[in-house]
């Protein structure tokens, strides 16, 4: 099976300089298109390999603190594997559940276990950054509140109020950050097992090329939102043709971007 072009646009523009290509907001939509041919293509094989991850997740989130901390440092290394999957589907040879794996092989594990290890640091970074904001902001409003909680007469909502600033303002910070470590996340595994390129490195070029074709990237993540709550309602059994329908529309980024 082989992905067909976006139909919202010709051939991509020739590949230049470390950002990718720069596409048009079209493209945004036909990813999730190429996706769906993707899972297609072995729906049967993409339903066992996302059950089966989601049975490892499960396993290691038994395990205390360090569960947690596994399941960051893997998802890159299972990411790249998928990627590699969709790969060969692309040139058409059939998709394994190994597949899944396949990241772990010689000379990718180590690669995509960094990539795992800089997206734990910088969350851990940010999840701090937004508790210091929050603190800073709130902290005082508590300090001077706490005379009133004993007597509710006394209590003066308007002294209350930073606290909903802090949490407004340390909210939006947490999204704003998590947006933007996603964008040097999304195209890194696919950068680091398809284009052979150095973890850190491929985080940039993630970065950098998201950021240039943010408009497709908020066409593509205006439509998520729609499809992952449409896959949530059925008790979350959606979540069993979206998982892989991302997988493909991520590779259908990658390959139009950076193939």
């Amino acid at each position: 099976m082989t992905p067909q072009a976006p139909r919202a646009s010709t051939a991509p523009p020739r590949l230049t300089g470390d950002a990718g290509r720069h596409l048009a907001a079209g493209y945004g939509a036909s990813w999730w298109t190429e996706g769906w041919r993707v899972f297609a293509a072995a729906p049967g094989t993409w339903i066992a390999i996302v059950v089966i991850l989601l049975l490892i997740m499960f396993m290691l989130v038994l395990i205390p603190f360090i569960g947690a901390i596994a399941q960051t440092l893997l998802m890159p290394v299972f990411a790249g594997g998928v990627m590699l999957g969709c790969n060969a589907l692309a040139r058409g040879e059939p998709l394994r559940i190994s597949h899944l794996f396949d990241g772990f092989a010689s000379g990718r594990f180590g690669p995509l276990l960094i990539v795992g290890l800089v997206m734990l640091a910088a969350g851990f970074v940010l999840s701090l950054v937004v508790l210091a904001v929050m603190f800073a902001m709130g902290g005082v409003a508590v300090l001077s509140a706490l005379p009133t909680l004993t007597d509710p007469t006394r209590l003066d909502w308007l002294m209350l109020a930073p606290l909903a600033y802090a949490l407004l303002l340390g909210t939006l910070i947490g999204l704003v950050g998590f947006a933007l470590l996603g964008m040097a996340y999304w195209f890194a595994p696919a950068l680091v097992v398809l284009n052979g390129e150095e973890p850190v490195r491929a985080m940039r070029r993630s970065f950098a090329t998201s950021w240039r074709n943010v408009g497709a990237m908020l066409v593509y993540g205006l439509i998520y939102l729609v499809l992952a709550t449409l896959a949530t309602i059925p008790l979350g059994l959606g979540w069993l043709v979206l998982a892989p329908v991302i997988a493909g529309s991520c590779y259908a980024g990658w390959r139009t971007i950076f193939a």
